[in-house]
């Protein structure tokens, strides 16, 4: 068994094409992600990307806990807790630590398995190799904090067993929905049999990937628009060149629907390792009116396309209700962290937000099924 950096010329695949797009700087493909990054080889056949960071503090969430758990956790209480006696206790709490967290250098990390993307899909992996991964990279990065993100309890309960049993942390950090079934059990949901009868009648041209090509300004536009004006600009700020590149490469498979016009209305990009789909890239006119179902339309591709390829989907947190509504079946989804190896006083930040994250913050998203 061999744990080891990887050379250029070795990687293929999916991690070659990642690898060739953000070589030249992550900033150059997406704006608020300023990393180092390298690849893991693992055995013969084995490759994780690895960013790693120090301080960073502007970073997206998908490289900086940092932003992940306090700055983003205050902008998601805000959005979904209703209740406002709860809203203002947590925004309280969380104001409280952020400070705390920083001067604990949050974001002094090795990320692994990382195409900073919001949900990291993994290869089929039973996690054999955790104890000589984390050896190897403690006696690289000695003063960095060990993270594998995106592991949902329905796909990777036993590797987030397995992690635990290596001494990992594992912290609760969202919700996310996961459709695992049948064509036929999914049109038992009445809201699909509905939502069919909508596109339908709405009438707009289905787009597949290749035909995407000239339409991937307006797409990004639609990103742009969704994701940081409406929700926030913690979310990676894709640039036109990861688009392009993501497109040329096949990593992402791009669908849209146009109007008579040719004007794209809404969009989707799916995202594959192995026997797992996301969907991380979506956007939809949001000025249309809400009746017009854009958001539907766009959602619907990623499960169409699971169908059509015979996958499990990952449509990550959002939208609780809707997803649901729809098949979805809600997993909590955690980091695994390994800290040993770091001083007393990085390691209470990060056992304390533990205890906060898993202890309040997951039963709340199961209470209120965020």
């Amino acid at each position: 068994m061999k744990v080891r950096w990887a050379k250029d010329e070795e990687l293929t695949g999916l991690v070659g094409e990642f690898s060739q797009m953000i070589r030249p700087g992550s900033q150059r493909i997406i704006e608020n992600v300023n990393t180092q990054y390298r690849v893991l080889r693992v055995n013969k056949d084995l490759y994780f990307p690895v960013t790693i960071n120090d301080t960073e503090w502007d970073n997206s969430f998908v490289c900086s806990p940092y932003s992940a758990y306090a700055n983003y956790s205050k902008e998601e209480v805000k959005w979904t807790i209703q209740n406002k006696i709860l809203r203002a206790l947590l925004l309280l709490l969380i104001n409280g630590m952020a400070g705390w967290l920083k001067r604990g250098s949050l974001n002094k990390n090795v990320h692994v398995n990382n195409f900073l993307l919001s949900t990291n899909p993994y290869p089929a992996w039973g996690g054999e190799e955790i104890a000589e991964i984390t050896s190897f990279i403690k006696s690289e990065y000695p003063d960095h904090a060990i993270v594998f993100r995106s592991l949902n309890e329905y796909e990777h309960r036993h590797l987030l067993k397995t992690f635990e049993a290596n001494s990992y942390q594992n912290i609760g950090s969202r919700q996310v929905y996961i459709f695992d079934l049948t064509r036929e059990a999914w049109l038992k949901h009445r809201n699909n049999k509905h939502d069919n009868k909508l596109i339908k009648k709405k009438g707009l041209k289905l787009v597949k990937h290749a035909a995407m090509e000239s339409l991937l300004p307006e797409a990004l536009q639609l990103y742009r628009q969704l994701y940081l004006e409406k929700y926030s600009e913690l979310n990676p700020q894709f640039t036109l060149k990861y688009f392009q590149e993501a497109h040329k490469s096949g990593m992402i498979n791009f669908q849209g629907y146009v109007d008579q016009n040719g004007t794209l209305k809404a969009f989707a990009g799916q995202f594959t390792v192995d026997n797992t789909m996301t969907s991380p890239l979506v956007g939809y006119d949001l000025t249309a009116p809400q009746k017009d179902g854009l958001y539907i339309h766009a959602a619907q591709l990623a499960v169409l396309s699971m169908f059509e390829r015979g996958l499990l989907l990952n449509l990550s947190s959002g939208a609780a209700d809707f997803k649901r509504m729809r098949g979805g079946q809600a997993s909590i989804e955690y980091s695994a962290i390994y800290l040993d190896h770091l001083k007393y006083k990085r390691r209470l930040r990060w056992k304390v937000l533990k205890y906060i994250s898993n202890k309040v913050g997951v039963p709340i998203m199961k209470k209120y099924k965020l």
